[in-house]
């Protein structure tokens, strides 16, 4: 085990946002939710819940409701705007008016092939969404009060809405409504809100509400079946599995409620919705305002920021996952300089790192500091659009950032006497067919930013204070797929070759001084997360969502061989954790051992030694022995973890968010009344 002093920067105040919708692909088997800051994420199920992408939010956009119609992503709010996105370029492709104000709610027909939106006017609209239009269609008759709910059926002949008071069954073809369903009120002065609907095939209309009911209806009669109180507070959200015999609930409370559609316990066929008491220890802290159903997962995310999902098959199939959130790529070191970039939403701070001339013999000593921790400068991005990207150079003279439409490069001058003097320089030149970018990387001298364009590109740029052009794009081989959204970038130590890969799991090389695509790894089957170069070495590390890390030579074309020895024997403990690698790179001192770490765990891997038996060992069979010989060395210190670097010492940068900042970023919970209070 490698012994570092270590840098542990908590100054960077992040603020979480909170869930406010999801909506599942079914097709990708892929998850899109919004936050309250108006950006989307899509994470994958089939990479163990990877975060794939990111849609960055807009100034004034608000995101209420989200759907996904074959492969296409829709998103609605108080903008009143119907918006689909461009999930190439990560920002939106078209938009329509709603004609009727805020929306509020969205659905889509069993075909895909109409849009209806609940609006802040009290209108029902549909949009025409074949052969990638989005056109406006028409509206339903107008109500007195906004449509906060709606659903629709499977014959696509009825849509059920859901806002003040009432229900309302609609029929598609009229645009008028057929049915109105009347709740009741606990306080005579207070409105009844419907927060939420659902239809299940044989058209039973489910319902929550502000009491904290959960009320089961017959569509087709008008007439209620059942009621259950089954919250403290308001129901705001509800799914359905696919098979429809299974509704989950929850709300303010937080608090995950199911019920059943079974046999009665006499022998006739009758059936009804029960409670089914399903005892689930509660994940969310605060409350829930999105849940849907994947088939195989329940998934969950609300005020607490957090996603999370829960293995269920018809019953309880393991514990709750919790995907804490946690910012990427935000944090970039320069090596040579000692000094952090920290990326905000719409501003980005350059801090000098602090130093000290003292030591220790003792590790996890604290040593003090001679100086502190200072803040250089900080970059507001132009008219406060949202910083997609951004990256700093080794030396600490060059930074650059891309928005949704354009990439922008400063030079840092920094003068020290007896007080810190920071200039800062627009590089105003910029070639025109340089695109926006999705990540940004400069090379070790600093002479060149590599950048991952919005259209799957690679673009080189030169660095230059008056007149940087641009050096070549690149692109994989005309007989591969089209290109997909780049989202890692690592460059070798002498700047030669360029690594990137795409969300299609697919991992290319560059030759820099040619100017063309190389190679291409092995196609591998999950993505990556974590890219690396080995140093003077002709071998590319690359870390994948199994948390398993492979090396290819990309001279010789193939794998290394302690790669093919040891790729079968990462230990189970290892490859079952839920957390991705988020950064892997060379420890200085040792070639043979790299440092990753996840957002809650810091390791070490250590080639020279051999890996543990793959079957899950206990504690107690553990001797003293394969604690020294194995091959992963783990610190579990740090909680969270948003960066891991190294600078030229070889002295490791550790960035982290504490659970208790997240916590006290969040607004109080509903105060529940407990045995004993």
């Amino acid at each position: 085990m490698a012994e570092f002093k270590v840098h542990q920067v908590r100054f960077f105040e992040y603020t979480p946002h909170a869930i406010h919708c999801l909506a599942y692909d079914e097709n990708k088997k892929r998850i899109a939710l919004s936050r309250s800051n108006g950006s989307i994420e899509i994470w994958s199920i089939p990479d163990n819940w990877f975060l794939q992408k990111v849609i960055p939010s807009c100034e004034g956009r608000s995101v209420e409701a989200l759907v996904w119609s074959a492969g296409r992503l829709f998103s609605a709010g108080l903008q009143g705007e119907i918006i689909e996105y461009d999930l190439m370029k990560l920002c939106p492709k078209q938009s329509v008016p709603s004609y009727s104000g805020a929306v509020w709610c969205l659905t889509v027909n069993t075909s895909g092939t109409l849009l209806a939106a609940g609006t802040e006017d009290g209108c029902v609209a549909l949009f025409d969404i074949i052969s990638d239009s989005l056109q406006y269609s028409k509206s339903f008759d107008r109500i007195d009060s906004r449509i906060l709910c709606i659903a629709w059926n499977d014959t696509e002949d009825r849509i059920v809405t859901g806002g003040m008071e009432n229900i309302r069954v609609w029929s598609v073809e009229s645009g008028h409504a057929i049915q109105r369903l009347t709740v009741g009120r606990i306080d005579p002065r207070k409105e009844t809100i419907i927060w939420c609907v659902a239809v299940t095939k044989d058209m039973t209309i489910i319902s929550g509400d502000s009491r904290g009911k959960t009320s089961f209806w017959n569509g087709k009669m008008g007439t209620k079946i059942k009621s259950f109180q089954s919250h403290q507070a308001d129901v705001l959200t509800l799914c359905i599995n696919k098979d429809g015999d299974s509704v989950f609930c929850s709300g303010i409370d937080s608090s995950l409620v199911q019920f059943e559609y079974i046999k009665t316990k006499d022998d006739s066929d009758w059936k009804t919705w029960v409670n089914s008491k399903m005892r689930l220890q509660n994940p969310h802290t605060h409350d829930v305002r999105a849940l849907v159903h994947t088939g195989e997962f329940l998934v969950s995310g609300g005020v607490d920021c957090n996603l999370i999902y829960l293995p269920f098959k018809g019953k309880i199939d393991g514990k709750y996952k919790k995907v804490p959130a946690i910012p990427q790529n935000v944090v970039h070191i320069a090596a040579a300089d000692a000094s952090v970039l920290l990326q905000y939403s719409n501003y980005l701070e350059l801090w000098k790192l602090g130093s000290t001339n003292k030591t220790s013999n003792r590790n996890g000593d604290i040593l003090p500091l001679t100086t502190n921790p200072i803040k250089l400068l900080q970059l507001k991005s132009r008219d406060a659009e949202t910083i997609v990207c951004s990256a700093l150079s080794t030396c600490g003279k060059w930074i650059a950032y891309s928005d949704l439409y354009s990439v922008r490069l400063y030079h840092v001058t920094l003068e020290e006497s007896d007080t810190i003097n920071v200039s800062l320089h627009r590089v105003r030149y910029q070639h025109p067919d340089v695109l926006p970018a999705h990540r940004l990387v400069f090379n070790n001298d600093s002479t060149k930013l590599i950048s991952a364009a919005n259209n799957g590109t690679v673009q080189v740029i030169s660095v230059d204070k008056i007149q940087p052009s641009l050096i070549c794009t690149m692109q994989p081989s005309t007989e591969s797929e089209p290109n997909e959204c780049i989202h890692l970038l690592a460059i070798n130590n002498d700047g030669t070759r360029v690594a990137a890969a795409d969300h299609q799991r697919n991992v290319y090389v560059y030759d820099l001084d040619a100017k063309k695509y190389l190679c291409k790894l092995p196609n591998y089957h999950v993505q990556p997360t974590a890219l690396s170069f080995l140093p003077d070495t002709t071998i590319l590390t690359v870390a994948y969502c199994d948390r398993k890390v492979l090396e290819y030579d990309y001279e010789k074309r193939q794998y290394t061989d302690w790669c093919k020895e040891h790729i079968a024997q990462f230990p189970h403990d290892w490859i079952h954790r839920q957390n991705k690698l988020l950064n892997l790179f060379n420890n200085h001192s040792n070639q043979n051992q790299f440092i990753v770490h996840d957002d809650q765990q810091l390791a070490i891997l250590d080639k020279s030694k051999p890996f543990l038996s793959k079957t899950k060992s206990s504690p107690k069979t553990k001797t003293k022995q394969s604690k020294v010989n194995r091959a992963i060395h783990i610190c579990n210190k740090y909680k969270y973890l948003v960066h891991v670097g190294s600078l030229r010492d070889g002295s490791l940068v550790v960035t982290e968010v504490t659970p208790m900042a997240l916590l006290d970023s969040l607004p109080p919970t509903l105060r529940q009344k407990k045995f004993g209070t």
